[in-house]
């Protein structure tokens, strides 16, 4: 038993190294993907009653991954990786889910909330990072950051999905309130723990949120909040796009569909 855990829990590029857009990586983003467009198809008829019961069980699944994390990294990196605070987006996320999940006076903000967990998620899916490259497609880290970020992206479809959120245009704004909310919490979580902005001087540096410009060194560091800010609000309107576009094609269908019934009864007569 203690040999199957020192090889669930090490870091190891064997068997079937992960790499970015490599079969691996696509196979974890379809079989994601697929999982949740699924759950979403199954829950759609349920009654709201069991859809808000899934929500939860989702809400405290993250939370156990996020906590268990804490106490599984020292068997795989001798040491509690201190980027894991929550000032990520993807990280702070996950007491906030849990706020507007079982605490009614947060429930006027499940709608932003949820557009943020499905644009966060899904952009760290595509581009995982860390999770990428000399690592197994196997082990605990490549399983811990799939599984994650992909409960947190359940989450925030099925809200949508489902009908729990019912989305409008007009309440954008919140979303970007929150993004900037979360810029500012990370950007104290920056300074707090130290950014090294003179590379190679041997002090730990933190990037929470892509804002200090070391993650894409390409982009000037003064511009990386705006850019960073711009880029995910952007994303959220997408996902607000689609979804119109989604129910314009339903409409479209279902009025179709009543004409052609319309029409059948009109010729019977």
């Amino acid at each position: 038993m203690r040999n199957f855990f020192l090889w669930l829990f090490e870091k190891r590029a064997t068997p079937c190294e992960i790499t970015l857009f490599n079969f691996w990586h696509i196979f974890y983003l379809v079989l994601i993907v697929g999982a949740i467009i699924t759950a979403g198809v199954f829950l759609s008829k349920k009654s709201a009653e069991v859809k808000m019961k899934v929500l939860s069980v989702l809400s405290v699944a993250l939370c156990a991954l996020y906590a268990a994390d804490f106490f599984i990294m020292p068997l795989y990196m001798d040491t509690i990786d201190v980027d894991k605070l929550p000032f990520h987006i993807c990280t702070v996320l996950c007491p906030v889910v849990a706020f507007v999940q079982f605490n009614k006076k947060f429930e006027r903000f499940r709608e932003p909330v949820a557009f943020l967990a499905v644009v966060a998620p899904l952009m760290y899916l595509v581009y995982p990072g860390a999770a990428v490259g000399d690592l197994s497609a196997f082990c605990y880290k490549v399983l811990q950051t799939f599984i994650y970020h992909g409960t947190l992206l359940c989450w925030g479809y099925l809200n949508i999905a489902t009908g729990i959120v019912k989305p409008e245009i007009k309440n954008s704004y919140k979303a970007l309130i929150g993004i900037c909310m979360i810029a500012v919490w990370a950007m104290i979580g920056n300074l707090t723990y130290g950014v090294a902005y003179n590379y190679g001087d041997g002090d730990p540096h933190f990037d929470w949120f892509f804002l200090t410009g070391s993650t894409f060194p390409f982009v000037p560091k003064i511009l990386m909040p705006l850019c960073v800010i711009v880029a995910v609000f952007g994303m959220v309107l997408i996902i607000y796009g689609l979804w119109y576009l989604v129910m314009n094609i339903l409409d479209k269908k279902r009025a179709a569909s009543s004409a052609d019934e319309e029409e059948k009864e009109t010729a019977e007569v």
